[in-house]
């Protein structure tokens, strides 16, 4: 798949940067979506302020190549955990980010004097899949990661659906649980992201075992803990916390079917792709068949869908699937 610069036509160099709440990767990317190299870093979990975030990706694209070669570049592209502001420049009151705001765009442009397009996530994965894995076989589709937070991207009858500002998909914060009550990191209550996420997953386990009773497991602290705990058990998938993540899961799943009606769901992120035997089969058991189940798969690009989108978008905002910004 060639990806021209819409300025000059060409097949030139990109730089794609995923910009996610946990980890930060940035990557020289060719017009044919191979990445050259790439870098990878730790995001800061209480940054000072926005200058550390755009001052770490500076000195990470910095690294990845020299002067010339950047200057060479159609573009940097940004896949970022949003919401992104309608003028496509800045991240504003991310809620896995402590931070209000974060411009991204001015503070690049300045820096390496080439074009700089702001996309959030979601939307960059959701390209990333649609160009180079799952989402070309389907017309539409929904691209869903389940990470440090949950979002998702969507394609319909070939076109993305972008939203008002470029924020349509922000599906972690549909309402699953009354029950729990556990608080979001937007600040609401019973939404997906609070249950569901690698952030809250150690938490809502933590209020299931009291609800029903049973004592804290202290050494439970990230979600790798949590699976790696409920692996222990002779039969994982039917540990009774599996069973009511998956009710959770499948609420937010039907909400997105009813929603979309897609071909197929393509699930990415941290959480499923460690763990889709968990994580896959109590959605296809819970979640409702008013309409028919889509297919359900896990991305096959590796975690790599974000930086491919976003290098899709340094060529331009204007994509084969439509406008995103």
């Amino acid at each position: 798949m060639m990806i021209p610069d819409e300025r000059t036509g060409k097949h030139a160099c990109v730089i794609a940067v995923d910009l996610g709440a946990t980890n930060l990767r940035v990557a020289l990317v060719t017009g044919t979506g191979i990445a050259e190299r790439t870098r990878t870093a730790r995001m800061p979990d209480n940054p000072s302020g926005a200058a550390a975030i755009t001052g770490l990706l500076i000195r990470n694209i910095r690294a990845l190549a020299p002067q010339e070669e950047i200057a060479a570049c159609a573009g940097i592209g940004i896949g970022a955990a949003g919401p992104v502001d309608k003028n496509h420049t800045t991240i504003v009151r991310p809620p896995n980010i402590p931070l209000e705001s974060v411009p991204l765009a001015d503070p690049l442009t300045e820096e390496f004097g080439l074009p700089v397009r702001l996309v959030n996530d979601c939307c960059a994965g959701l390209l990333g899949e649609a160009y180079f894995g799952a989402g070309r076989e389907y017309g539409t589709f929904v691209y869903l990661t389940i990470s440090t937070g949950i979002g998702a991207g969507i394609i319909a009858n070939g076109s993305v659906v972008a939203g008002r500002d470029g924020n349509a998909g922000e599906v972690g914060h549909l309402f699953v649980d009354s029950d729990y009550g556990l608080p979001c990191g937007c600040g609401g209550k019973g939404h997906w992201e609070g249950y569901a996420s690698g952030r809250f997953l150690p938490r809502f386990y933590h209020a299931w075992r009291r609800k029903n009773g049973l004592t804290e497991e202290r050494d439970v602290v990230f979600a790798a803990d949590l699976f790696r705990r409920i692996r222990q058990e002779p039969d994982p998938p039917s540990h009774g916390f599996i069973r009511e993540l998956g009710r959770i899961n499948a609420r937010a799943i039907s909400d997105i079917i009813v929603a979309y009606d897609p071909e197929a769901i393509v699930f990415d992120g941290s959480v499923v792709l460690s763990n889709p035997d968990l994580i896959l089969a109590p959605i296809e058991e819970y979640a409702d068949r008013y309409l028919p189940l889509p297919r359900l798969t896990v991305s096959s690009l590796a975690g790599h869908a974000p930086h491919l989108g976003a290098s899709v978008i340094a060529h331009g905002y204007r994509t084969r699937f439509g406008p995103v910004g």
